[in-house]
């Protein structure tokens, strides 16, 4: 179990549901509140070398970007979703190369609004379409902490066309492996051997 040494929040995420489960998750961390999730200007003043602590930090706010972008590669839109970034520290992560310090994981609440959109998007299409969800971030990790995993899964699966995927190397999945998916949710599975797992793909968990 992820605990984070604090939490950086928006203040607006105690207007929604999953914002107040995580307040009072981690009642106990210390807390600041911001005014925005991308610009955090105590984080943006750290140096590099102490980029594995600021891992250890938990950002809660609100998405307000939900543009689609075609992708046409495993899916037909990559999605803004429910988090960006992660707490893992695996060497070879482009995350790490391209976003550098914003590679800590932001998680956002407004998790209705983005399937809503999702879902409009595909009752649109006269195709079945895919839409990748979790192209920022591990789904399975952030599941283990925000529960929105679960959730998708089972308000997806109400639908009668279209598909959600997304990648993960992580094998915390004993609590999506039951939920019924009505042949919607497609999970690509990353593996590598003991010696790379042990020597690049650190956990900050």
């Amino acid at each position: 179990m992820f605990n984070p040494n604090c939490i950086y929040y928006e203040k607006e995420i105690e207007n929604y549901e999953l914002g107040k489960e995580l307040l009072e998750k981690y009642s106990n961390v210390p807390k600041v509140i911001i005014d925005n999730h991308n610009n955090i200007e105590e984080m943006r003043k750290k140096q590099n070398y102490e980029f594995p602590k600021m891992k250890r930090n938990l950002i809660i706010g609100v998405r307000k970007t939900h543009k689609f972008v075609e992708n046409h590669k495993v899916s037909d839109y990559l999605v803004p979703y429910t988090s960006s970034g992660c707490i893992a520290m695996c060497m070879y992560c482009y995350l790490v190369c391209n976003y550098n310090k914003c590679a800590y994981l932001r998680i956002f609440v407004n998790r209705e609004k983005m399937l809503e959109k999702i879902v409009k998007v595909n009752n649109q299409s006269e195709k079945e379409l895919t839409f990748e969800i979790g192209s920022n971030s591990d789904l399975i990790l952030e599941n283990t902490i925000t529960g929105n995993l679960d959730w998708t899964i089972r308000e997806f699966s109400k639908e009668h066309k279209g598909y959600l995927t997304f990648p993960t190397k992580f094998d915390m999945v004993d609590s999506i492996c039951n939920i019924e998916h009505n042949g919607r949710i497609i999970v690509r599975m990353s593996v590598n051997p003991e010696i790379i797992i042990n020597q690049i793909e650190f956990r900050n968990i």
